[in-house]
């Protein structure tokens, strides 16, 4: 049987798994050990992360260490390549550092969750994209601007607080809504904007600067002096910053569409 969650949310509803988790979980229920970590370690078919999550926090399972070993060593190595993509060294000095935080928290995390009932870790079964996108954004505010001399990285977050929690800025939002296609929404999906993060480093060097600026929320020119503008940073008119960015929208464009035909 596969273990219910027990937490609930503010309104008093229990959480609950999407529907292909529960699904890939309830396929696995009953699996000899050394079968069930066959599949958890299958690199042509991987689980889920919330699968990995399920088995590696819940003692009930009563798997010994011969068998969580290879589960965790699956997990971690998915998990570092994971925050490759989402911390990227091309966009953030500080990257391995932060990755190496973010690795750590998360697996002081499991052991707590684990070994005292914390179950901290909970909602990493419901949603483990978001989970680990309200993470990261947690840490590299801590960390601040990557680069202070450089206002392409980190100019500011990419998620903002408000009374309902996280939620992408308005600026963002707007930014996304430019280059990424009809659905913003996708900018919280980890592999989407994995591809996007891809996509962008391919562009010509002005373009790519551009971009990484207007998808920071920095507007590309301003009345106000005081203002720091996409324009000033790249030292160039307002009508070429316009131009940069509509070509390197098409690219994107183009790229991220025929992904999705794939």
């Amino acid at each position: 049987m596969v273990i219910p969650l027990k937490k609930t949310t503010q309104e008093g509803k229990p959480y609950q798994r999407r529907t292909e988790i529960e699904q890939a979980l309830s396929a696995l229920d009953g699996l000899a050990p050394d079968q069930l970590v066959e599949r958890l370690t299958c690199t042509q078919q991987a689980v889920p992360f919330e699968v990995l999550i399920y088995f590696l926090r819940h003692t009930e399972l009563e798997l010994g260490a011969k068998h969580l070993e290879p589960i965790f060593c699956t997990f971690y190595g998915r998990l570092e390549a994971a925050l490759r993509k989402v911390v990227s060294d091309a966009w953030i000095d500080q990257a391995a550092t932060i990755r190496e935080e973010l690795s750590e928290r998360i697996v002081e995390m499991i052991a707590k969750d684990r070994y005292s009932q914390e179950e901290k870790m909970y909602y990493w079964e419901v949603n483990f994209n978001h989970a680990l996108s309200n993470l990261c954004t947690d840490v590299l505010r801590k960390h601040g601007p990557a680069r202070e001399t450089d206002s392409l990285i980190n100019a500011r977050p990419l998620t903002e607080e408000s009374d309902s929690g996280e939620e992408v800025s308005h600026e963002v939002d707007i930014a996304a809504a430019e280059f990424i296609n009809p659905n913003p929404s996708k900018i919280d999906d980890i592999a989407f904007r994995s591809r996007l993060m891809d996509a962008i480093n391919e562009l010509p060097e002005d373009e790519r600067r551009a971009v990484g600026l207007r998808w920071q929320g920095m507007p590309i020119e301003s009345q106000d002096p005081e203002v720091e503008t996409i324009a000033k940073a790249l030292e160039c008119t307002e009508r070429t910053v316009r131009n940069r960015l509509k070509r390197a929208i098409e690219k994107l464009r183009v790229v991220l569409q025929a992904e999705e035909l794939q």
